[in-house]
C-alpha cells in the first residue's frame, strides 16, 4: 500500500495527538456502555437461576440479529459517506435511514420475539421475547452517524447514559424482588428515547418528507453489506442460541459466561473501528494508503493484547463476575481469545479496508463463506466438546474470515485503478 509521504515532524505529531484523542473518546464511550450490562448480569446470574440466565442471553442474541437486519448495513457503509458529506446531506442521510429502516424493523422485531420465545426455557419465554425486542431497537440507533461525523460525546448522552440508567434501575428492582422482565422493558424505553431526541434535533424537518430516490439508492447499494453483517451475526450474535440448541444447559451456561467476557474484547475492537472508519478517508485518497497501514497496525496490536488477556484472565474474570458454577475453563478462554484476534484483524481488513475501497461484494463473499463454516463449527463443537468446542469453533471461524479479507484486500489494492477520490458510493472492485 502506497501513499503520500508523512509531513513535517510538527504536523505529524499534531496528527498523531488528534488521532489519539479521537481513539480515546471513542474508547471511553463503549467502555461506559460495557459496564452497564455487567451491573445487572452478575446479580441476575446469582439470583435468578440458570434458566433465566439462558433466556436473557438468548433474547440478546436473537435481538442482535434483528438489529443487524433492521440496521440495513448502515454501520458498515454509512460512516465514510457521512465523513465527506455536507451538513445538508448529513441531515437527509439521517432522515432517509429512518424512513427505510423502520418498516424493516417492524417485521424483524416480531420474528425475533417469536424465535427467542421458542428457543427459551418454557418458564422464561416472556423474558426472552422481551429481551429480543429491546435489543432489536439497536438497529434504529444513529450511532453510525456520529462515527462518520467523528464525535463520540453525542453517543454518550443519547445512547450510553439512558441505557446505563435503565440497567441500574432494573438491577435495583431485581434486588428488591421484582422480576427480570423489567430489564428489557426499561432498556427498550431508554433505547427509544435517546435516539428520538437525536432524530428530532438534527433531521426533524427532513423526517416529514420521504426522499424516494434516497430510499431506492439505499436498497440498491446496501444489500452486500447487510448480507455480510447478518452472516457474521449468525455465528456471533446467535452463537448462544446455536450452542443452547445442541449442548446441555450446564455447558450452555458456561458458554454464555465466556461470551459475556468475549464481548469486552468486541467492545474494544468496535471502539477502535468506530474511531478510524471515517478517519481513513478524511484526508483524501493521497493519504489513504498510509492511514490504512496505521489502522492495520493498531488493530493487530489490540488483537494480540485481547488474545493474551482473554486466554490468561478469562477463567478468573468469569468466576469473579458470575460465580464458579458457570465460569469457563482455560481451553474455552483461549478459544475466545483467538476469536478476539480474528475479529480485530477482520475489522481492519474488511469493515475498514475493503469497504473504504468500495469492494462491498468482496467483503460480503469473505464474511458469508466464513459464516457458513462458522455455524457448522459451532454445532459440531458444542455437541462434541461443549463450551470449549464452541469457543474454538468461533475462534477458528473469525480467524479464517480475517485471513480471507486480508488476502482479498491485498490483491485488490495492488490492481486498483488510480482515482482522485474514495468511492464511498459505488464499488471500485469486486471478486
Amino acid at each position: 500500500m502506497t501513499g503520500s509521504p508523512p509531513g513535517p515532524p510538527g504536523q505529524t505529531r499534531a496528527s498523531a495527538a488528534a488521532l489519539a484523542r479521537r481513539i480515546t473518546a471513542f474508547a471511553g464511550v463503549p467502555f461506559l456502555s460495557l459496564l452497564a450490562p455487567f451491573i445487572f448480569l452478575p446479580v441476575l446470574a446469582r439470583l435468578a437461576g440458570a434458566d433465566v440466565w439462558v433466556a436473557i442471553a438468548l433474547g440478546q442474541s436473537v435481538g442482535g440479529i434483528a438489529a443487524l437486519v433492521s440496521g440495513l448495513g448502515y454501520s458498515t457503509l454509512a460512516p465514510p459517506i457521512v465523513a465527506v458529506a455536507s451538513t445538508e446531506e448529513r441531515r437527509r442521510l439521517l432522515a432517509t435511514s429512518l424512513h427505510v429502516r423502520v418498516p424493516v424493523w417492524s417485521f424483524a422485531v416480531v420474528i425475533a420475539g417469536v424465535v427467542a420465545a421458542a428457543l427459551a426455557p418454557e418458564a422464561n419465554r416472556a423474558e426472552a421475547a422481551a429481551m429480543a425486542g429491546a435489543m432489536s431497537l439497536a438497529g434504529l440507533a444513529p450511532t453510525w452517524f456520529w462515527i462518520g461525523v467523528g464525535r463520540a460525546l453525542p453517543i454518550l448522552w443519547s445512547e450510553v447514559l439512558p441505557r446505563t440508567a435503565a440497567t441500574l434501575a432494573a438491577t435495583v428492582l431485581l434486588i428488591l424482588g421484582a422480576g427480570p422482565i423489567w430489564y428489557p422493558i426499561l432498556l427498550a424505553i431508554a433505547m427509544i428515547a435517546g435516539p428520538a431526541v437525536v432524530y428530532g434535533r438534527i433531521a426533524a424537518f427532513d423526517l416529514v418528507s420521504v426522499d424516494r430516490d434516497g430510499v431506492v439508492a439505499v436498497l440498491r447499494r446496501h444489500p452486500p453489506a447487510l448480507i455480510a453483517e447478518i452472516a457474521g451475526g449468525a455465528y456471533n450474535a446467535l452463537a448462544v442460541a446455536i450452542v443452547t440448541s445442541v449442548a446441555p444447559v450446564a455447558q450452555a451456561a458456561r458458554f454464555v459466561s465466556g461470551d459475556k467476557a468475549y464481548r469486552i474484547g468486541q467492545y474494544s475492537v468496535s471502539a477502535l473501528g468506530n474511531a478510524l472508519q471515517g478517519w481513513v478517508v478524511e484526508a483524501g485518497r493521497a493519504r489513504m494508503g498510509r492511514r490504512l497501514r496505521v489502522v492495520i497496525a493498531l488493530h493487530a496490536s489490540v488483537g494480540v493484547a485481547g488474545l493474551v488477556a482473554m486466554g490468561v484472565g478469562g477463567p478468573w474474570l468469569t468466576t469473579a463476575l458470575f460465580g464458579k458454577d458457570v465460569a469457563i475453563g482455560e481451553a474455552t478462554a483461549l478459544g475466545f481469545g483467538v476469536a478476539i484476534l480474528g475479529i480485530t484483524l477482520g475489522t481492519a481488513f474488511g469493515r475498514i479496508g475493503l469497504i473504504t475501497i468500495g469492494a462491498r461484494k468482496a467483503f460480503m463473499s469473505c464474511v458469508v463463506g466464513a459464516s457458513i463454516a462458522g455455524v457448522t463449527g459451532l454445532l459440531v463443537g458444542a455437541s462434541l466438546w461443549g463450551a470449549s468446542g464452541a469457543a474454538w469453533a468461533l475462534g477458528i471461524t473469525e480467524s479464517l474470515s480475517a485471513l480471507a479479507q486480508g488476502t482479498v484486500l491485498a490483491a485488490l489494492w495492488r490492481r486498483r485503478e488510480p482515482t482522485d477520490h474514495v468511492s464511498t458510493h459505488e464499488p471500485t472492485a469486486t471478486t
